[in-house]
């Protein structure tokens, strides 16, 4: 995912334990399926 986005470019890199850094990142893959449904409380 990294060699796709280049994060470096907002300041955000992996540590040598594969952490985000800054650890207040966050990542994600999100992927879309046609019988998916929205709910909300």
């Amino acid at each position: 995912m990294f060699d796709l986005l280049h994060p470096e470019r907002v300041g955000v890199e992996l540590s040598e334990e594969f952490q985000l850094v800054p650890e207040q990142s966050t990542s994600a893959i999100i992927a879309h399926h046609p019988e998916a449904k929205y709910f909300a409380t």
